[in-house]
């Protein structure tokens, strides 16, 4: 229900429509390429494309999309906890995957990191072609409710 609402949320009230809405709240990335790996807008935390990348972020982990896609949950993760959140906190995910045919087994480890019947929303795609030659990108947002002034 949790996800339904934040969803909702986001949809409807977006912060860039609000006169009084804070700015929002960019964190940069650690890995040497000009993009943050979230920005904060009003309640929602956007967390941007992560890929299957070892800890230099300059080639994907070896082992194909099981080992990739394992890598890209820990580095998602550990953007979310930067925040106070984890993978429950996520209501809407896009997944680029570089051959469908690598679906289901992105599917069995993609269930594990949430629980059963609570996942967030998801669209997904076949690409021609990721970062590093990557098998996987996931993009997310996660429901992450902001304290205002009036609290």
């Amino acid at each position: 229900m949790r996800s339904l609402i934040a969803f909702a949320l986001a949809a409807l009230a977006t912060p860039a429509l609000a006169q009084d809405a804070a700015p929002p709240v960019f964190t940069p990335s650690e890995l040497p390429y000009p993009f943050s790996s979230a920005v904060q807008v009003g309640d929602v935390l956007y967390l941007s494309g992560d890929i299957g990348a070892d800890e230099t972020g300059r080639a994907v982990v070896p082992g194909g999309i099981e080992a990739e896609t394992r890598a890209m949950f820990a580095r998602i993760g550990k953007t979310l906890e930067a925040h106070g959140l984890g993978y429950a906190d996520l209501f809407k995910c896009t997944v680029m995957l570089a051959d469908m045919s690598e679906w289901p087994a992105f599917n069995a480890i993609y269930a594990t990191y949430f629980e059963k019947g609570r996942y967030p929303t998801r669209s997904a795609m076949g690409v021609n072609g990721l970062a590093l030659g990557a098998r996987v990108e996931m993009e997310c947002w996660a429901w992450n409710p902001q304290e205002t002034a009036e609290e």
